[in-house]
């Protein structure tokens, strides 16, 4: 049924006017119709015109259904209740019938109106939770489709430093990480216009933070954060926390030693069409005589650049310290990071 009144209702026309002169013509044929079979229904002058009512209110609107209801009230009155010809009705029992009749037919328009309002909102919420459905689909297909792309990365990674460091807790230590910048992205998404999107100040904010209770402690060293809010593809805030992971907390590990007391300071923004992401330490800088790690971690870092079509320069500053700066295409939808693993 509800097809064939999306169907009906789809090819009426909305104009008042059309509405009842449709109206009019419907009710003008239900007379003819119940004239031509006077002999069988003369007792039941209204009987045709219910139906009528109904149609009428459940295609066009309650005032139509009204108008259907007076307008069968006339020409029952003229043409089938005594004395015919005159809009009087003579017998008292008529009279309580014609009244009874008028009041049913009003509320049969009501409801009529009503049934057709109802079916349409019932319509509108199923569209609505299919839609639903269908967003929730996709959302679940893509964050499956990301979360595989995410381990295959992790698993590779892991094959990268199994072959380069002798020392499984590295290993381990750094894995444990990179899970947890996936941890925190996914803890942070949100769907916008049919895009997964994490907040840039929201999540890069929570990563320092999460970096200063967990590594900093007692140290000296203060880590502070700057980040302008930029909306960023799911796979692009992977990317870009893993590289703002590792660069602070190599900064923590090679930059204060001996207890030297500085500070850490990540700052993420939006320059023209680039998204810029730098931290800066005033460390002891880069000594060739310390040794800075296995390099695992630079390799991560220049291949996450590389894939967010990008590129990393780390340099010492002129005077003391370390200045990292990631810069790359800032765009939600086309600068997404490429599905392949991060490490081949």
């Amino acid at each position: 049924m509800d097809n064939v009144l999306r169907r009906l209702s789809s090819g009426l026309p909305r104009a008042a006017w059309a509405r009842y002169g449709i109206t009019l013509l419907l009710v003008g044929l239900t007379a003819l119709v119940r004239y031509a079979l006077d002999s069988l229904l003369f007792k039941y002058p209204f009987l045709l015109f219910i139906p009528t009512i109904f149609v009428i209110g459940l295609l066009f609107d309650r005032r139509s259904g009204y108008l259907a209801v007076a307008l069968s009230g006339l020409f029952s009155a003229w043409f089938f209740m005594k004395p015919a010809g005159m809009l009087w009705v003579a017998e008292p029992g008529d009279r309580l019938a014609f009244l009874i009749y008028m009041g049913l037919g009003f509320g049969i328009a009501g409801g009529a109106h009503a049934l057709r309002r109802a079916n349409e909102q019932l319509r509108l919420s199923s569209d609505q939770l299919s839609a639903a459905n269908a967003e929730k689909d996709l959302m679940l297909h893509e964050i499956h489709h990301r979360i595989r792309n995410d381990l295959q990365q992790i698993c590779a990674q892991l094959m990268l430093a199994a072959g380069k460091s002798e020392i499984g807790q590295d290993i381990v230590g750094g894995a444990i990480e990179r899970i947890g910048v996936l941890a925190r992205v996914y803890v942070r998404l949100r769907r916008v216009e049919g895009v997964n999107i994490v907040s840039s100040r929201d999540f890069l904010e929570s990563l320092v933070e999460d970096i200063r209770l967990g590594l900093v402690g007692e140290r000296p060293v203060a880590v502070g954060a700057e980040v302008e809010d930029v909306d960023l593809d799911m796979g692009v805030a992977v990317a870009v926390g893993t590289i703002a992971n590792e660069l602070i907390t190599n900064a923590l590990k090679y930059a204060f030693p001996d207890d030297r007391p500085g500070r850490i300071d990540l700052s993420f923004r939006k320059e023209e069409m680039e998204c810029v992401l730098r931290v800066c330490d005033d460390g002891v800088g880069i000594l060739a005589e310390r040794p800075q790690g296995t390099g695992l971690g630079g390799q991560i870092m220049q291949q996450l650049a590389s894939q967010l079509r990008g590129n990393l320069d780390i340099r010492a500053q002129p005077e003391h310290g370390v200045k990292a700066t990631l810069r790359f295409p800032c765009c939600r939808g086309p600068a997404r990071l490429d599905d392949g693993p991060a490490a081949a």
